[in-house]
């Protein structure tokens, strides 16, 4: 047990041994009584005011009205001991006490109803006062019987008797409360709560029994310590830091119900063995009895209520669970689940499907944040129900994708009209958020349906659709067809092939020579990608390499061919100690800020050194990104790799490139190598070009040479490398090295 509690331990009992003592050591120890009350309650009173600042919410609410209740009441016991030691009259005494003290009652019953453990609905604090209704006018009317006996032959003020009765009534409700609060159960001991409930029991005890005393000219010793007490406990929880308690209104329990008629229970038990003579019933009592009826009635009238609230908040939760299984919860359009059962229910009709793809969402994604996407989501939502009918079912299927259902016999001409609003409607632009206006554009797949189609065969279908709208340049739609089902389909199964083909090691690398045209010795390779397939054969870029693009799987096809190639490269450089291996980078590859570690993560694992490895790029994938481009040739030069540039002298800014990037060879295009011994033009560029790569210190390599007229007009022109199939075939890597092997004839 902590420190502190044991510490309040022993204040209760020295003031409980002060009260059995105290009268026969203490001069003028009523005096002393009052004094401690009144610092008590004043030292209450400014934790009240010291801790409710520093609380939020319904705490702090619950601590500003237990500080009201604690002024009252220190107002009420300085009433009390000046009037105590007066010639007042008893009735009168007991009238001014009331004034003061039912106020006090009040605030610190409004304070415990306020705390987080009162019933957070206003109906619950209804039923609750309802409760503590029932208790308290029983209770208040047992103790008027009690006191009554000596009570009644000695009243000297009309309004005594009243005054009494409303006291008792007041303080049995601040005892109602905290029982039925305590019963509720909301809250662990070790609270706030718990401090300020016990100790207005307390309080409210204690008043009762001094009142008890005063009406029977009697001495109770024990009325100032049950009082001391509960303003200790009261000043404890003001000072308690706040703790945040779950809430929940559980509704009237047996348990709850049962506790609140025991008090009537026994009022009834005690009026019946009572002799009912007509003094002993005066209208105090009656109107008690009126008090129970009401608090009775309107406690039942609350449980019929709330059980009607609580039908109706059933159904109508059920109604939005109903929801919420069958719609997008940001967009509010139907989801999957909804749609494919709309979708079940027209086939008869043979409907029309639409699927809407957004084009750029990842963009605005990834610029603008997943807040102005969602945005951006809810805001097509609602362009995409003003573009269809009523009738008509729209559908958020995941992500930036969206369905359209056109129910009935649609035609053609209705599903591309559809198709033409939505397009012209979703690419408007956006204002979401503080920043700039958005726009995206949309594909659109439409599928027919028919006698045989099927749920699935349409998705299928309006899928395909909307891929070939997409291939085809996208912000358009197209109509499924069997021709374009044929092509797509035929794409779609090259894509998972690719997948599945990577993962099986289909793939794998030749090697075309580089020669040295003045001696025709083999000096460096180029490794080339080709995919064993299983069915159609050995297989050439041509056949793959747009698709692996567009899946996104170049990238890692380029990491296998440098390992590879770099592996094969240490066993050719055991013989040739200058042996060079080129490796093409396609764009993606380029700019992926990991490329360098990529690589000389390759080096390291083959045990080459960097000058044994050229990187290959095309003007077009410096395009792409430039900046990032420029800065990764220069760390991967910086490693020691060299750069060649591929197809030079196709593009238009290839001597841009040659200043400012770390270019050490170039390779010319076959194009003007095709006719360089009879077109006058090819050959005036390839000098010229031959000529620039001398003067700039490159190494130049000619492809594509497969005439002896073609070589020879090179060697003429100074070109020092070329490669082609004058010279050899790309082929694995064991036939190259068999003829590597072979001597060259002079």
């Amino acid at each position: 047990m902590p420190r502190r509690w044991w510490a309040w331990i022993a204040v209760a009992v020295e003031f409980i041994a002060f009260a059995i003592v105290g009268p026969r050591l203490v001069p003028a120890y009523d005096a002393v009584q009052d004094v401690l009350l009144i610092s008590l309650v004043g030292w209450a009173l400014l934790r009240f005011l010291r801790g409710g600042p520093r609380t939020r919410g319904r705490v702090r609410i619950g601590r500003q009205f237990g500080a009201l209740g604690m002024g009252c009441w220190l107002v009420a016991l300085v009433w009390h001991a000046v009037t105590e030691r007066l010639d007042l009259s008893v009735s009168f005494r007991a009238l001014t006490l009331t004034a003061f003290v039912l106020p006090a009652a009040i605030f610190l019953a409004v304070a415990m109803l306020a705390l987080p453990v009162a019933p957070p609905t206003v109906m619950g604090k209804l039923r609750l006062l309802c409760d503590g209704a029932i208790i308290a006018f029983s209770l208040s009317a047992l103790v008027w019987l009690f006191v009554g006996d000596d009570w009644y032959g000695r009243r000297d003020s009309p309004f005594g008797d009243v005054s009494v009765a409303v006291l008792c009534l007041t303080l049995m409700t601040v005892v109602a409360m905290v029982m039925l609060l305590l019963i509720y159960g909301q809250v662990a001991w070790r609270s706030a709560f718990t401090g300020l409930a016990v100790g207005a029991a307390l309080l409210a005890a204690s008043m009762v029994f001094q009142l008890v005393a005063v009406l029977r000219a009697e001495d109770w010793l024990w009325g100032h310590a049950v009082a001391q007490l509960g303003l200790l406990a009261i000043a404890w929880s003001a000072g308690r830091p706040s703790e945040s308690v779950p809430v929940r209104d559980r509704g009237a329990s047996p348990l709850m119900q049962a506790w609140s008629y025991v008090p009537l229970l026994v009022l009834v038990l005690f009026m019946i063995r009572q002799q009912m003579s007509a003094d002993r019933l005066d209208s105090i009592v009656m109107w008690h009895e009126v008090g129970v009826v009401v608090a009775v009635l309107g406690r039942q009238f609350l449980t019929l209520r709330m059980t009607t609230s609580l039908t109706d908040e059933l159904g109508a939760q059920r109604a939005r669970l109903a929801h919420q299984a069958f719609h997008d919860p940001l967009t509010g359009l139907a989801n999957r689940a909804l749609f494919n059962e709309r979708l079940d229910a027209a086939l008869e009709g043979h409907p029309a499907l639409l699927l809407v793809d957004l084009d750029g969402f990842k963009a605005v994604n990834d610029t603008r944040g997943h807040g102005v996407g969602d945005q951006l989501l809810v805001a097509v939502a609602g362009r995409l129900r003003g573009a269809v009918r009523a009738t008509d079912t729209v559908a958020r299927l995941g992500g930036d994708e969206f369905a359209v259902l056109l129910p009935g016999a649609a035609a053609e001409a209705d599903a591309t009209a559809v198709a033409a609003v939505i397009l012209e409607r979703v690419s408007a632009p956006v204002t979401v958020g503080e920043g700039a206006p958005v726009s995206v554009r949309a594909s659109v797949g439409i599928a027919l349906a028919d006698a045989s189609s099927t749920a699935e065969t349409l998705l299928r279908d309006a899928d395909l659709a909307l891929y070939g709208a997409k291939e085809s340049g996208k912000n358009r739609y197209r109509v499924a067809d069997p021709e374009l089902s044929d092509s797509t389909l035929g794409r779609l199964r090259l894509e998972e092939e690719l997948r599945v083909a990577l993962d099986a090691g289909e793939f794998e690398v030749h090697y075309q020579p580089i020669v040295e045209l003045a001696s025709e010795r083999i000096t460096a390779v180029e490794a080339l990608l080709r995919w064993r397939h299983p069915v159609r054969g050995l297989l050439g870029p041509a056949a793959f390499l747009e698709t692996a693009e567009s899946t996104g799987l170049l990238a890692a096809l380029d990491g296998f061919v440098l390992r590879t190639a770099c592996a094969q490269a240490r066993t050719w450089r055991a013989v040739r100690s200058d042996f060079v291996v080129s490796v093409n980078i396609c764009a993606a590859h380029l700019v992926d800020p990991g490329l360098p570690d990529e690589v000389a993560a390759a080096l390291a694992a083959a045990d080459i050194p960097p000058s044994a490895l050229m990187l290959e790029v095309t003007e077009t994938a410096l395009v792409a990104d430039l900046a990032m481009a420029a800065q990764t040739l220069r760390e991967l030069s910086a490693l020691g790799v060299r750069i060649a540039l591929d197809d030079f002298g196709t593009g238009y800014s290839s001597l841009t490139y040659l200043r400012t990037l770390p270019i050490h060879s170039i390779k010319i295009d076959r194009s003007f190598v095709h006719d360089l011994d009879g077109n006058a033009t090819d050959e005036a560029v390839t000098r010229a070009i031959l000529g620039l790569a001398e003067t700039l210190g490159l190494r130049p390599v000619a492809e594509g040479v497969e005439g002896t007229s073609q070589a020879d007009r090179l060697r003429d022109l100074r070109c020092g490398h070329a490669q082609g199939f004058l010279f050899a075939k790309p082929m694995p890597a064991g036939e190259l090295t068999a003829l590597l092997e072979t001597p060259v004839v002079a």
